[in-house]
């Protein structure tokens, strides 16, 4: 092998020493190590103080590819703990799978009311205050039900806790388990938001319709008891429920 190919070749192993030496940690000249990426030190000396009631006079400190990987690795973190507080939430709110694809995202533009149900999200601070709620009336296929399940999906998704469900479950949840009804309606009231689908659904049975005014009753005592706000909302076809029952709500919304 020649001298000068010999000499090429040292020339690049020094080079690539040199390249490699600036990603390497230093000591710099007051004593402290930094790093060799973005020259910042990785300690920081403690007081004279300190010092001697520690017994040594440093600390590790962040240097700025530490921190930067420090936060990427927390928005990671935050971001999997979001998606898993939403999937429980689902889980536990929604009595129906198919209730996760009722989004904003798959709205087909039919249903002329949906800026109500946008409204109700961008102001849920203002809805929880004021306990306010819907009752959305309307004939079949009209997108009743779409627009709660935004209205669901969207604020699971700000990691409320929403509980939709439907009249016949109630019923047969209620029947099912006639000594722990109280229990069951109970955990209907610690719900934020609660969404009956197909509220009008059973409205020619009494007893059905007060098991259900029942539930709204018992949250509403339970406001005023304890001062957590209730928020419903209604689903309902035509004809409209009692007069004397929906001054238990709100507000009123007709879907057309």
């Amino acid at each position: 092998m020649s001298a000068g190919f010999m000499g090429n070749v040292n020339d690049t192993n020094l080079r690539l020493v040199k390249l490699q030496g600036k990603e390497e940690d230093y000591t710099g000249k007051d004593g402290l190590l930094y790093c060799g990426k973005c020259h910042q030190p990785k300690e920081v000396y403690f007081s004279r103080e300190k010092a001697v009631l520690f017994g040594h006079d440093r600390r590790p400190k962040e240097c700025a590819c530490q921190k930067k990987q420090r936060i990427e690795r927390e928005i990671v973190e935050k971001e999997q703990r979001h998606l898993e507080i939403v999937e429980a939430l689902k889980r536990r709110g929604f009595s129906d799978l198919a209730m996760r694809r009722w989004t904003f995202a798959n709205d087909n533009g039919k249903c002329r009311q949906m800026d109500k149900a946008h409204f109700y999200v961008e102001h849920w601070e203002e809805m929880k205050a004021g306990n306010i709620g819907y009752l959305l009336w309307g004939n079949v296929g009209t997108g009743k039900s779409f627009l709660a399940g935004c209205i669901a999906n969207t604020l699971m998704e700000q990691e409320v806790s929403v509980c939709m469900t439907n009249f016949a479950d109630i019923l047969n949840e209620l029947a099912s388990n006639f000594e722990g009804r109280n229990r069951y309606i109970e955990q209907l009231c610690r719900f934020p938001l609660l969404i009956i689908d197909d509220f009008g659904m059973e409205r020619g049975t009494e007893y059905g319709l007060e098991q259900v005014y029942h539930s709204i009753d018992a949250n509403m005592l339970r406001e005023s008891m304890t001062g957590i706000g209730y928020r419903f909302i209604g689903n309902w076809e035509y004809p409209l429920p009692n007069e004397k029952k929906l001054v238990r709500l709100d507000f009123i919304g007709g879907i057309t």
